[in-house]
């Protein structure tokens, strides 16, 4: 349980650096009106990539890190499988890349698009689920930003509407890697809560 949390919050971290990399190394692709997705598109397509990899990887070990858990409550299983379903679809977005814009549709950006929508809503009801969980582990910061997360969803509708879709979609995206890194270090802080008290309770002979 350990590692998977460690695994999540170095894969929040590597994606938070790659997300803020991504703006200085393609400043052809507008932050404020266009997607993330579309820096898959250009010279940078691999470091995208590795990103989308870090999100679906960082979900699925957190997802592992919940369900190792002892005696596991029905809605913190049901939140980590949401996380487990999140990553794979993760996983698999490199694989469908997203049409450029004022091309024609393909049946890869179109799953690409459906992998997307799911996700997108997959991953705030998940930290929603978690909410009294995590606030059980210690953490103040991660049921607030779960909060917060699942206002930004209802912004990222909003800004596709004004166009602001991107700028909106980054928020979203970096309030969902923060929510993760906090999530993941109530987890390790509760583990070592535990062993910290089975330790006393059990001392070596």
């Amino acid at each position: 349980m350990r590692l998977a949390a460690v695994v999540a919050a170095a894969a929040a971290v590597v994606n938070l650096l790659i997300l803020g990399l991504l703006h200085v190394v393609s400043p052809e692709v507008d932050p404020v009106t266009r997607p993330v997705s579309e820096y898959a598109l250009g010279e940078f397509r691999w470091l995208a990539s590795t990103r989308t990899l870090a999100e679906g990887v960082g979900a699925i070990a957190l997802a592992v890190a919940l369900l190792l858990e002892r005696a596991v409550p029905r809605v913190d299983r049901a939140a980590a499988l949401l996380l487990l379903a999140f990553g794979l679809l993760k996983l698999a977005m490199p694989l469908f890349p997203v049409d450029a814009l004022g091309m024609p549709a393909t049946s890869a950006g179109q799953i690409h698009n459906i992998l997307g929508n799911v996700t997108f809503f997959l991953f705030p009801l998940a930290a929603l689920l978690l909410f009294r969980a995590l606030g059980r582990m210690g953490s103040r910061l991660a049921p607030a930003i779960a909060v917060v997360l699942a206002v930004s969803t209802v912004g990222v509708l909003v800004g596709n509407a004004v166009g602001v879709y991107g700028l909106a979609q980054r928020a979203y995206l970096a309030l969902s890697a923060v929510w993760q890194l906090l999530a993941a270090l109530a987890v390790l802080r509760s583990r070592r809560s535990q062993e910290a008290v089975e330790s006393a309770l059990d001392p070596p002979i």
